[in-house]
């Protein structure tokens, strides 16, 4: 009887150590489990942090923080193109102050309600301000004589005389705006695409 009260003793102390041991690798799991859940939830808020990063720099933020071209970004809008340009490019926009927009409108004859009604003609025209391809001031400047091909897929002449860049009727003001997904070039005129 003692015998067996004794092995009865070492097998309670056997199960005791296999449920401790049991018990132990349990935590052990749980513990690894909410660490990696909590890495997940690191890992996602800091993808949402660089997108919103991101979204304050892109091409459009940076635009509208130069203060002066207000009515291309409405043009943008109005023309249902805006949220192309929170994308990851590269964007290279020559983008028209807004001076040059109320010149070509006075030159026009047209209010901007006018001229910002038709979607269709508007993309044409802003697709002619766009390169889809980083072109900061050095490649624009060694490309005299040459062109870049625009969204629109007309071509758009670079002339460089000195210090002084036109990019088809347009002279370059500012260059190299800088931001997250591309550059932004300030330009005196709104550019026409050529007919056809």
């Amino acid at each position: 009887m003692k015998l067996s009260t004794s092995r009865f003793a070492v097998l309670l102390i056997l199960l005791a150590l296999v449920v401790a041991a049991c018990g132990g690798e349990a935590t052990t799991t749980t513990t690894a489990l909410t660490a990696a859940e909590t890495s997940t939830t690191e890992e996602m808020m800091d993808e949402t942090t660089t997108s919103e990063e991101m979204m304050d720099d892109d091409i459009l933020a940076v635009a509208e923080a130069e203060g002066d071209l207000g009515t291309f970004l409405t043009a943008l809008d109005a023309a249902g193109i805006m949220e192309d340009f929170h994308g990851e490019g590269p964007f290279t926009l020559f983008a028209p102050s807004d001076q040059a927009f109320a010149d070509y409108l006075d030159g026009a004859g047209m209010s901007q309600e006018e001229a910002f009604a038709g979607a269709e003609m508007l993309q044409s025209i802003l697709g002619y301000h766009v390169v889809t391809m980083m072109e900061d001031s050095e490649m624009v400047m060694a490309m005299d004589d040459q062109t870049f091909t625009t969204l629109n897929g007309a071509p758009l002449e670079v002339t460089v005389d000195g210090e002084d860049v036109m990019v088809g009727d347009a002279s370059v003001l500012r260059y190299d705006i800088e931001a997250s997904n591309g550059v932004i070039h300030v330009i005196d005129a709104v550019l026409t695409p050529p007919a056809g």
